[in-house]
């Protein structure tokens, strides 16, 4: 077992870490929705798609996932139904309809029925999100298209963006001596409610609502710890305590020295590195949401 010296953990958290979070533009995960077949009459009214990504990867969406879709016809009447992603990648889509407008959203919130659609109903992230899927749980989408036609969606397709903020840690050993599992993130009070606005796909912090989120974490490399939480977007004040570190049990908080803002749809990613002389602060950068890693997901029959 690795020990790690005491004059190191003195010396560990010696240096706070400066962070300056500033916005860019959101880059959304797309959904392209194509029903180009007649349905039989004695067919299912509804088209089964396939999720995949633009590799031609399935199940790209977990199996299980539930999607909400709210349909609101040329009269203004509003439905709303449940899409679940099969273990098989398919899920089925309602069937397209004259002058319909279709707006979904996931994760599904079973108390959300027709009425939210005009009374902008609250989404909480989860406030413990060590978990994978309460982390999941926490990540809200909403998407959006109009079609025309029973057998044709429109041309852009059914495109989701993230609406809350997502937060990023890495921490970098470079000394070889640290167990990676016993480094924990977290974030310190920091608002975890919205307001939501399904009609125009947007959101609105609730102020008032802050908690400390512990973060999931994954050991990315052998050197690498990352660590991420989903927040509703928002402004913090400067010198507010924004994170802590906890390794080996001893747990240290830093500030945000300038007031910053957190927004929809970003990723606000903290570098630190783990040296000899203690915890280092190695940059910051705002991204959109998967810059890295981003992928378009398709949806089609």
């Amino acid at each position: 077992m690795k020990r790690f010296p005491s004059h190191f953990m003195k010396a560990i958290y010696g240096l706070a870490s400066v962070l300056v979070l500033s916005s860019a533009c959101s880059k959304p995960q797309e959904f392209e929705y194509v029903d180009d077949a007649v349905v039989e009459p004695e067919d299912n009214d509804n088209p089964v798609v396939t999720v995949t990504d633009e590799n031609g990867n399935q199940n790209t969406l977990p199996p299980g996932n539930t999607i909400g879709i709210y349909i609101v016809d040329g009269d203004g009447n509003v439905t709303l139904q449940q899409v679940v992603v099969g273990e098989d990648g398919n899920a089925v889509l309602p069937s397209s309809g004259q002058g319909t407008t279709v707006i979904a959203y996931t994760p599904y919130q079973e108390e959300w029925g027709n009425e939210v659609w005009v009374s902008n109903p609250e989404f909480s992230v989860r406030e413990d999100q060590s978990k994978p899927e309460d982390y999941t749980a926490s990540d809200l989408m909403i998407g959006t298209t109009s079609t025309d036609a029973v057998t044709r969606a429109a041309e852009g397709g059914l495109e989701f963006m993230h609406k809350m903020a997502r937060v990023a840690i890495h921490v970098v050993d470079e000394t070889g001596r640290v167990k990676l599992d016993h480094i924990h993130a977290e974030l310190l009070g920091v608002e975890t409610k919205v307001s939501v606005d399904l009609s125009h796909q947007q959101v609105t912090a609730i102020e008032g609502n802050k908690a400390n989120i512990p973060m999931l974490s994954e050991m990315t490399t052998d050197w690498r710890i990352s660590s991420y939480a989903i927040v509703a977007p928002q402004a913090i004040a400067d010198g507010t305590p924004f994170y802590a570190i906890t390794l080996y049990g001893n747990r240290q908080s830093y500030p945000i020295p300038e007031a910053s803002t957190l927004e929809g749809g970003k990723t606000y990613t903290i570098n630190l590195r783990l040296t000899e002389h203690g915890l280092i602060a190695d940059g910051w950068r705002v991204t959109d949401w998967d810059e890295e890693d981003a992928q378009d997901i398709h949806i089609e029959s």
